[in-house]
């Protein structure tokens, strides 16, 4: 029954759920892109394109490669990517730090952009990284915590995939999207919306046929936003039909990958079906930590690693062997 105790402590002052979520955002160092770090572009089978930052071993031979999966409206030089990339490759993996379509600082060519369950691309990523012929782990934050465990639970997993580790994961989605957009008078909502209104005027620009920008600026939450564009440019009948096909909390019961969640219980953008329970009790494979605190994607301690870099490397250990 792998439901791990959790020894996070949370430091003064940021207790507050939502402090614990802006504070590094706002004030953690950013680590510094490392030296020998290159930028290669992956075509995708519809011709479009997946730029990814590839952070070589610092540590001798590698012995493994890490494949690191950003959150919503992230890219791949956000600090957390930053911070675990930098904490891997000091441990023995070479790191593929990978954007979302559209989110590398030029937007991408097709009308697709991305969603919370869309695995196609992390599969084109992930053949790119079975060149090297290197045992592989998979690492995501929030929406690109969700699409890992949506690939290994529905996806034609590599063999190379040895683990994957993956943090504050809205896993309910149906229950996570009305919390978030009531959190805060719907500040969390306004702050993703921001940029991804710009997006899909960029889309209509281009694509005659696509969702009409009426009421835009005039839109407050993620069901207005899904119901509009995400549902019907990837074909789902409604948002709640998104949320539903794509929420991964039932395919925890079937992951046969080793994987490490880290949740924290006080996320604002986590509803109560966060929190897999009786999955990690019934799946072996699973190992479920829920800290009292941390917020989304926080985690933060003193030290150059924060909690979150620090046991995702305790799991590797144990996988990989220290």
């Amino acid at each position: 029954m792998p439901i791990l105790t959790s020894r996070y402590t949370v430091p003064p002052g940021l207790a507050n759920r939502h402090c614990s979520t802006i504070w590094p955002v706002l004030f953690r160092y950013t680590p510094p892109m490392p030296a020998g770090m290159q930028r290669i572009r992956l075509i995708t089978a519809d011709n479009d394109f997946l730029d990814v930052d590839v952070h070589p071993c610092v540590s001798g031979t590698p012995r493994g490669l890490a494949v690191l999966s950003h959150g919503l409206e992230g890219n791949s030089r956000r600090k957390y990517i930053l911070g675990l990339a930098r904490a891997l490759s000091t441990s023995g993996f070479t790191v593929l730090a990978w954007n979302m379509r559209s989110c590398s600082g030029e937007m991408n060519r097709t009308r697709f952009l991305y969603h919370m369950g869309e695995i196609s691309d992390l599969s084109t990523v992930i053949s790119h990284a079975e060149r090297h012929g290197l045992p592989i782990l998979l690492a995501g934050f929030s929406m690109g915590g969700n699409q890992i465990c949506r690939y290994l639970a529905r996806g034609q997993v590599s063999p190379l995939v040895r683990a994957a580790a993956v943090v504050s994961v809205p896993c309910d989605l149906a229950g996570s999207a009305p919390i978030i957009d009531r959190t805060c008078g719907g500040f969390y909502t306004q702050y993703f919306l921001r940029s991804m209104r710009r997006k899909v005027r960029a889309k209509a620009a281009v694509f005659p046929d696509y969702p009409s920008l009426e009421g835009l600026e005039h839109m407050h939450s993620f069901a207005e936003f899904d119901s509009r564009f995400t549902a019907p440019v990837y074909g789902f009948a409604s948002a709640e039909d998104y949320w539903q096909q794509n929420s991964t909390v039932t395919d925890l019961f079937d992951i046969r990958t080793p994987l490490y969640l880290l949740q924290a219980a006080d996320d604002p953008f986590c509803s109560e079906g966060c929190f897999p329970w009786e999955a990690a009790r019934k799946n072996s494979c699973l190992h479920l930590e829920v800290a009292p605190h941390g917020g989304h994607v926080g985690f933060v301690q003193p030290g150059p690693l924060y909690y979150s870099e620090e046991r995702i490397l305790e799991f590797v250990d144990q996988i990989w062997g220290a």
